[in-house]
This record gives structure tokens, C-alpha cells and sequence, in this order.
């Protein structure tokens, strides 16, 4: 199986062969020829030995050697010919290429130098002035393609003394121009790496910072742990270069940010614009939503043309939903939205829609003391007044004739579309029952009825289905009654008599005392006769003493003093 050699390794081949000891010669042939005496073999056979052997991998010490040395002139023009095109005297601040050194580079210090070889694991820096660095390949920086003669900032960690080559790190470099450079402010970009007791760890350039709960996000975020593999940006609010302790703030950045594009937005956003949005937030009161960059309060009353309870009823967090610029407040920096007005008016049109006396069916989505609410259609709801519920039963309270989710038919009793009322009427729709009660029962009639209830001041009866009438404590009996419970209870059946009708108060009066006697002809006759005999002593005229006489027909004329003058 034959083997190819990859380019890198090609590579350090050629320069390890160059490197390499030389192969004996006449000049050192005595020294060959002392070996072979002492080792007590033929010279030749030394030679063909050394001849057999392969060519040994040069060291990077050996590599420093050779050219302070000055010994091995072909590395000399293998490096020559890897920085043609580049002069040692080039300006860092222009092309940022290594400047010639005359001295090497003191440990911990910032250089940079340029790339003289690619090795499969280190990488070979040359700084000038004879002087190289190593560094491992893992350190190039990602997303770039590096080639010899790039210029590369190092910082060196350390220094051969034997070989002469440093050993240099470009990761440390990049953390070390961070920690030199960096101030409180400073924002930098990091990859979160971990969690721990309080709050987040942020990998910088290598450096492990933190960062605290509280100063993750600008919102509340239950779950922090949801960041950690993300790369973040985020402000240093503490530092410490000695012990290389950052504390950041990704808070911070999202607010400077989300200021920036707020002013940027409340230059374009206009009244009545439409745009989408991202629910961010729900509250009682509302929802607050996203509308790019700026976030607006989309108020409960604002969300839908029907009532709502509670923001949640309708939205939810994350939901993408178009809404209504309907105003802006440019001093408070504050902008309120609307949700329903993208939506259809149900109340346009309703006055053709739900004629006065039609009949119209409806569901009973919420009760009140004063009357039930009546859904019609989708943002339309009616009013059902407990008054306008029955003809007959005295209601205290809605629910004891319906319920919430309860389907009604009832008759429009009122429409008005600029108040957004429309009243429901459910008695409407039967007779009332009292309009002929007068000719059902007559004055003097006898009728049977249920006691249904008693109170201190009599008892109530009820005639027929809606129509009750009340015994006053003082038609129980003919004598006196200190209580009613004493005469009759719930539930009794009772034979009353009608003393008196009134239709539009829808009272009737009954009685259980016995009627008094029909009077005979000469009792009659002697009333009116004693009845007579009292209007002519009240008509006959006496003149008095001290007084005068006059007719009330006169008037209070008749008192007038002139009259009475001698």
C-alpha cells in the first residue's frame, strides 16, 4: 500500500531535510576516522551505515541553530524565497505586517510577526533579526484561510535559552489586546457556555466572564439555561485586569438598541398605519406588541367588538397578530393600538338590521342585577332588563329566570346605534295576562286559590298562573288578629272574595271575613229618611250672636268688612 505525503508534510519534509546534519565530508573525515577506532570498525563501514540511515526530522531548536549558526545556507534561501514580496521595513500601521526586530522579543509582550511555515500541528512565526516563534496550528483564527508570509499578532510566553525559539500564543494575544483595551462599556461578543448559581458563564476570546440573572435579557425570561451554546453581545459593567474578572450585561445592550430603533420607528409610524406585530407581554389591562422595534399597548377594550374578561381569552405570548395605529404620543413616547378596528363594525348597519318589535334569538353570555346581556352576533350585545322578563313574576334577580349560556328568543324593544344599546324584551312576546283580570274577576266574586306566602301584613293567594292577590291582616277575620300564621299558612287552599281590582298597578285585594247583610226595603227607607232630616238642619238659617251668616257658594267675599259697616 502505497503512502502519498500531504503538502504540509511534504513541506516539513523539505525543510526538516535541510535542516538535517550533513552527510560526512573530507572536513570531518579525522573525526569519522576516530570514531571508527574506538567503536573498532572499518571507517567504510561507519559511512555505508550513515549512508543507510534515513534523514532525521529537524527540530525547531535545530532550525534556530542552523541559522544563527550560519550553517545551513539552504534553510536561508528557502525562507528568502517564502518572503519575497515582503520588506522587513513595512508599516504596521498601514499593513500590518511584522516590523524587523533587532532584539528578541521579551517574554509577555505583543508582536507581531509573519507566518514562515504551516505545520500539520504548530505553526512557525519568524519576527526578524533571526528570531522565531512557535505556536500550535489550533490557534489561526476560524473563518479565514491563512497562508505563509500573513501577518499574525503573538504574544510570547516563553523562550528556549538552548535553541533559541520562543514559544508564542496567538490566543493569549487576542485576550491580552481585549483585557489591555477594555473599559466599563466596552461591548463585547461571547459564546454563553454554562450556567451557575446566580447566572450565566460567557466564553470571550478564551477569558470566562459572568453574568448575572437579572442583567440576561431586558424581559423577564423564566428559563435562562435556554441561552447557553448562543454567542451573545453583551456590556462590560465591572473588570478587574489583574484577575482577569468580567462581569457583563446583555441587558444593557438590548436597551441601548431597542432605543435606537424606537427612534427610528416614531419617525415613519403614522395614525392609522396597519401593521403586524409579535405579542411580547400580556397584563390585565392589555397586551403589549412588537411592531418592530417599538412596542405599543394594545388595551382588553381594544382586542374585540364583544366583551372580554381577560387579554388571555383572546391572545397569547408569541402570537403574530395586525393591528391599528389609533394613537401616538410623542412626548411620553407611548403608542396605543387596536385590534378590533382591523375588524368589521358589527353596529354598522344594525338599526336596518334589528328592527323595532322583531323577533330576534340570542345567547345569555352574562347577567347583571339590573338584567341579563344577550349576544346576537359576534360584538353585539343587547340588554334584557329584568323588568321586560315576565308579566307576572316579580323577579329579584335574573338568574332565577336564566342562566348564563342560555339561548332566548326575544322582541326588539329599543335600537340605538349611536349609543350602542339595543333592548330585548321576553314579555313582549305573550299577552299580559292582567289586561282582562278586571273581567275575570269582579268586585263581590267568590274564588279559590294557594296560599304561596305570608308576611307580617297578610297573606298572598294565588288565583292562576301569574296573577296572585294579597288578604290584608285585616280581612283574615272578623275579629282582631294578632298574627297572620294564626289564621291561615303556605299551601293552604283558601275560598276568598274580590273587595277590588286594579289592573294597571296589578293589585288585587281579598278578603275572608264574611260580607255584611243585604239591608231590607224599610231599612233602606229610613236611611234616607234620617239622611234628609240632617240636610235640613245643616240648610236652616239661624242668625247668631256675635257672628255672621254667610253661603260658602259666596266665596270669601262674603267676608268682606265693608259690607258689614253701619
Amino acid at each position: 500500500m502505497t503512502m502519498e505525503p500531504t503538502p504540509d508534510a511534504t513541506q516539513d519534509q523539505t525543510i526538516a531535510g535541510e535542516c538535517a546534519p550533513k552527510t560526512p565530508s573530507a572536513a570531518t573525515a579525522p573525526e569519522q576516522a576516530h570514531s571508527a577506532e574506538s567503536s573498532g570498525e572499518p571507517a567504510e563501514a561507519q559511512a555505508g551505515a550513515a549512508e543507510k540511515q534515513p534523514p532525521k526530522r529537524a527540530t525547531p531548536a535545530d532550525m534556530v541553530a542552523a541559522i544563527t549558526a550560519d550553517e545551513d545556507h539552504s534553510l536561508d534561501k528557502a525562507l528568502d524565497e517564502a518572503m519575497e514580496g515582503f520588506k522587513d521595513d513595512v508599516d504596521l500601521s498601514t499593513q500590518g505586517a511584522a516590523s524587523t526586530l533587532t532584539t528578541d522579543p521579551e517574554s509577555d509582550s505583543l508582536v507581531i510577526g509573519r507566518i514562515a511555515n504551516i505545520g500539520s500541528e504548530d505553526v512557525l512565526i519568524d519576527f526578524g533579526a533571526k528570531s522565531l516563534g512557535v505556536m500550535p496550528r489550533s490557534e489561526l483564527p476560524e473563518g479565514r484561510t491563512h497562508n505563509v508570509g500573513d501577518s499574525l499578532e503573538v504574544l510570547v510566553t516563553s523562550k528556549d535559552e538552548q535553541g533559541g525559539l520562543l514559544t508564542v500564543s496567538h490566543k493569549k494575544a487576542r485576550q491580552q489586546r481585549l483585557l489591555r483595551t477594555m473599559e466599563i462599556g466596552t461591548v463585547v461578543e461571547g459564546a454563553v457556555t454554562g450556567m451557575n448559581r446566580g447566572g450565566l458563564e460567557v466564553n470571550v476570546e478564551g477569558l470566562t466572564a459572568f453574568m448575572p440573572a437579572g442583567q440576561v435579557d431586558l424581559h423577564f425570561l423564566k428559563d435562562i439555561s435556554t441561552l447557553i451554546g448562543t454567542k451573545i453581545r453583551a456590556e462590560v459593567t465591572r473588570f478587574d485586569r489583574a484577575d482577569e474578572n468580567i462581569v457583563l450585561s446583555r441587558r444593557k445592550v438590548q436597551m441601548r438598541e431597542e432605543q435606537e430603533q424606537k427612534e427610528k420607528a416614531f419617525e415613519v409610524l403614522k395614525v392609522g398605519q396597519v401593521l403586524k406585530g409579535k405579542v411580547r407581554n400580556l397584563a390585565d389591562y392589555g397586551a403589549f406588541v412588537d411592531i418592530g422595534g417599538v412596542d405599543g399597548l394594545l388595551h382588553v377594550s381594544d382586542m374585540s367588538w364583544a366583551r372580554i374578561e381577560h387579554p388571555q381569552d383572546v391572545l397569547k405570548v408569541d402570537d403574530e397578530i395586525e393591528v391599528k395605529i389609533i394613537r401616538i404620543n410623542q412626548e411620553k413616547r407611548k403608542i396605543s393600538l387596536s385590534l378590533k378596528q382591523t375588524m368589521p363594525n358589527p353596529w354598522e348597519g344594525v338599526a336596518d338590521k334589528y328592527a323595532v318589535n322583531s323577533k330576534v334569538s340570542g345567547r345569555v353570555v352574562r347577567l347583571a342585577n339590573f338584567g341579563a346581556f344577550v349576544e346576537l352576533e359576534p360584538g353585539l350585545d343587547a340588554l334584557l332588563p329584568i323588568s321586560e322578563m315576565s308579566w307576572t313574576r316579580r323577579l329579584r334577580h335574573p338568574k332565577e329566570l336564566v342562566k348564563e349560556g342560555d339561548v332566548v328568543e326575544a322582541s326588539i324593544l329599543s335600537c340605538e346605534p349611536e349609543k350602542k344599546r339595543i333592548s330585548l324584551s321576553l314579555k313582549s312576546l305573550t299577552e299580559d295576562p292582567w289586561s282582562a283580570v278586571s273581567m275575570r274577576y269582579a268586585p263581590g266574586s267568590k274564588i279559590k286559590g294557594k296560599v304561596v306566602r305570608t308576611t307580617d301584613f297578610g297573606a298572598f293567594v294565588n288565583l292562576e298562573e301569574g296573577i296572585d292577590g294579597l288578604i290584608h291582616i285585616s280581612e283574615l277575620d272578623d275579629g282582631r288578629v294578632r298574627a297572620v300564621t294564626d289564621k291561615v299558612k303556605a299551601g293552604d287552599e283558601v275560598e276568598v272574595r274580590v273587595l277590588s281590582v286594579d289592573a294597571e298597578s296589578k293589585k288585587i285585594s281579598l278578603s275572608l271575613r264574611q260580607p255584611p247583610p243585604e239591608p231590607t226595603a224599610e231599612e233602606i227607607a229610613a236611611a234616607k229618611a234620617e239622611q234628609q232630616a240632617v240636610e235640613q238642619r245643616r240648610s236652616k238659617s239661624k242668625n247668631r250672636r256675635g257672628g255672621i251668616t254667610f253661603d260658602w257658594d259666596q266665596g270669601l267675599s262674603a267676608l268682606d268688612p265693608s259690607k258689614f259697616a253701619r
